[in-house]
Order: structure tokens, then C-alpha cells, then sequence
């Protein structure tokens, strides 16, 4: 049963998740091609408001810190406080308040919010899969951490990364032919479980379908329901992929998008710019024309080469700043094209969201070295990949 505190909540929040909604979604899959407004500024949901919502990873204690840089967007995912150990660390005892906090920003401010994430090996509570739990066991926690999430954040969220992370790091074409596309056996560590070692791949399906009826029930027919992962510009981990959605199709269970990460390193870039974007390209024209929308679910470009690359530099480098900004633009290149179906029945590019918002967070730096990821530096200026993907 809802809260009191809940109910008020929502109905205070109605008119303006509307219209948030309805930015958002008229930005979706329109038959014919673009044309682009002059924008009105150069904020990136301005700019790109004919083509995909735009969006940013947040925390609910930095987003007054962030607040100018924040306009850009019309799209936020809390980047841990919808996981699993965050909402509901021990066995019926939930934590809604960094959650809340993060929606209550994002309606007054007129943005919508993805969900993320519902079902992932990692942010996992020790009780969900302790020892001695049964399959049996382990899908009656499945459908009631899917039901009672859906149901408290409802349609203040429009999509959940339903299953995040289910196939294995680097897929090998040796994988697809043996059948070793699953994240099993090397993943348990601190609010880590392995699912698959446990429920196979009954796991994945599921977790839709417990989503699927959670939808149904509580009435939330706009939430789109999408499988989340990393390495999908890769060919094998791609054709990994497209089984997964041909698994839950043959379930007659839905599946409505494909959430691909986009944690990339600019080397992957540099040592072939167009076979990077053509791979790149190659997925994302796979999951649309399976008739899926594709958000590009976590963009970041990292500089260094590896996490141990010793530190070349205290700051980031005019040149290398220009390299990682070319390679921005060249992925928003390609996602403009998707912005619509290229052929009929086709899904199309409804939403791009970068992991984080600035270089100052710290986000992917290592024990070696700094990162600078983002498109925002640490002084929380505009970098050079900023203006590329305005200039088009």
C-alpha cells in the first residue's frame, strides 16, 4: 500500500510529469526526418529537441552543486540510488529518500526520469541470494522488487533498465557458438550475486516478466521496459544481445528498447575512427531495425588508454581534449541519423544520457591517473566536446 506521504506526492506532481512526458516523447519516433528548429540557446536539450531527449547521471546531494550545468538536460537517471541495495538494503526495510529526492528535482525542474536499475548482479543486498536460497526462492524476490519499485516510483519514471548486465564482459565468436554469453562464475564480491549460477537464464525473463505485469497492473502503459549493457558496439557481444531479445520474444514477453552504455576509451576511437563508428553504427541500426528504440544509456569517454596508463598530464591537453571532442561528435553523428525509423517497423534513438556531469567527480579517475570523461571540466565549464555535438 502506498504511503499517505506517497499519494500526495504524486497527485502534487501531475501537471508537471505531463508536460515533462510530452516533451520528452514528442521528441520520439516521428516518421519523417528531423528538421531541426534554430534552437533558442545552446543548451543540449534545445539543440537536439527535434531528434532524442538528452540526459545526465545524477546524485541526489550534488544536484544544487551541478544546477547551471543541469539545464542542458530534460532527462536524469539516479545513477545508484534506484539499485536494488539503495531502496532496500535489508529484507522489507526500504529507503526511498535519495530516490525521492532525485524525482522531486526532476518535476520541478520540468525533467523526466529513467529508471535504472532493476535487476543487476551488483548493488545486490547479501540477502537476496544467500546461501541456501532456491530458484523458487529467488524469482519470488525478483517479482516482488520489480512490482513494489514499480509501483512506488510509478510513472514518475518512463523506462527502467529492467535486467542490466546479463552477458559476460568480452563476448567471443567462440562464446556464440559454445553458448557462453552469461555473466556467471567470477562475479561475487561485496552486493555482488550470481544469478545465472543459480536460475540460468530464467533470471532475465523473469525479471521482464515481472515487469510486464507490474506494468499492466498499475496501469503504467508509457514505461517502456529495456535490457541495459556495455561493449554492444562489439560484433559478438552485439549478436549476444540480439539473443537476449529474441529470448524474451519467443517468451511472448516485451521488450521495448536497448540500453547501450557508451563507457567508451578514446583509444578505441584513435586507432580507427571510422571502423569505431561504423561498428558503433552497425549496433545501433541492429536494435532499431529489430523495431527497438535505443538509448544510449551511460556515454562517457575516458582519455587513457588503461586504468594502470601512468599520468601523462595535470590537465587535459588542448590536442587530446580536441581527439576525445571529435569522437563525441562523431557517435552524436550517427545517433542523429536514428533519431527516426530508417525503414518501416524500424525502433529509432529517443534518449542519450552521459554518466555523470562534470571531470571534477572523479568519475572513472584511477590510483594512475585522472580521466576527464565528461563533457563539462572540472571548473564546471563547457569543454571542446561540448561545442562539437551543438555544431552540426
Amino acid at each position: 500500500m502506498q504511503s499517505f506521504t506517497k499519494i500526495l506526492r504524486q497527485a502534487g506532481r501531475s501537471a508537471a510529469l505531463a508536460a515533462s512526458l510530452c516533451l520528452l516523447f514528442m521528441a520520439g519516433c516521428d516518421p519523417d526526418p528531423p528538421a531541426p528548429s534554430v534552437p533558442s540557446s545552446n543548451l543540449l536539450k534545445d539543440v537536439y529537441e527535434d531528434y532524442f531527449s538528452v540526459g545526465a547521471a545524477v546524485q541526489s546531494g550534488s544536484l544544487g552543486k551541478y544546477e547551471t550545468i543541469l539545464e542542458n538536460f530534460n532527462s536524469v537517471t539516479a545513477e545508484t540510488q534506484m539499485k536494488w541495495s539503495r531502496l532496500e538494503a535489508e529484507e522489507g526495510t526500504y529507503t526511498y529518500e535519495g530516490a525521492d529526492a532525485i524525482i522531486d528535482w526532476a518535476q520541478s525542474h520540468d525533467t523526466a526520469v529513467r529508471g535504472h536499475c532493476l535487476v543487476w548482479y551488483k548493488s545486490l543486498p547479501a540477502w537476496v541470494l544467500a546461501d541456501g536460497t532456491t530458484k523458487e526462492e529467488a524469482f519470488a524476490r525478483i517479482d516482488r522488487h520489480v512490482a513494489e519499485t514499480m509501483e512506488y516510483f510509478g510513472s514518475d519514471v518512463y523506462c527502467w533498465d529492467v535486467v542490466n548486465e546479463a552477458l559476460k564482459d568480452t563476448v567471443t565468436a567462440a562464446d556464440l557458438e559454445r553458448g557462453t554469453i552469461w555473466r556467471t562464475g567470477d562475479v561475487l564480491g561485496a552486493e555482488t550475486g550470481d544469478w545465472y549460477a543459480l536460475c540460468g537464464t530464467d533470471y532475465i525473463t523473469q525479471a521482464f516478466r515481472s515487469a510486464a505485469a507490474a506494468r499492466e497492473e498499475y496501469g503504467l502503459d508509457g514505461v517502456e521496459l529495456f535490457y541495459n549493457d556495455y561493449k554492444l558496439n562489439d560484433p559478438a557481444k552485439r549478436e549476444a544481445c540480439v539473443q537476449v531479445v529474441e529470448m524474451l520474444r519467443e517468451e511472448g514477453l516485451p521488450v521495448d528498447g536497448i540500453g547501450m552504455q557508451g563507457h567508451y576509451r578514446l583509444s578505441d576511437y584513435l586507432a580507427d575512427p571510422e571502423g569505431f563508428l561504423d561498428e558503433f553504427e552497425t549496433s545501433v541500426k541492429t536494435f532499431t531495425g529489430l523495431g527497438l528504440d535505443v538509448h544510449i544509456t551511460e556515454l562517457d569517454i575516458r582519455v587513457y588508454a588503461s586504468d594502470d596508463e601512468p599520468q601523462e598530464f595535470d590537465s587535459l591537453p588542448y590536442a587530446v581534449e580536441e581527439q576525445q571532442a571529435e569522437m563525441y561528435a562523431g557517435i552524436f553523428e550517427v545517433l542523429r541519423k536514428y533519431a527516426v525509423p530508417w525503414k518501416a517497423g524500424a525502433g529509432c534513438v529517443t534518449n542519450v544520457t552521459v554518466w555523470g556531469l562534470a571531470d571534477d567527480s572523479r568519475a572513472w579517475d584511477t590510483a594512475a591517473h585522472k580521466e576527464y570523461p565528461l563533457l563539462f571540466n572540472e571548473a564546471l565549464e563547457p569543454k571542446q566536446a561540448y561545442y562539437a555535438i551543438i555544431s552540426f
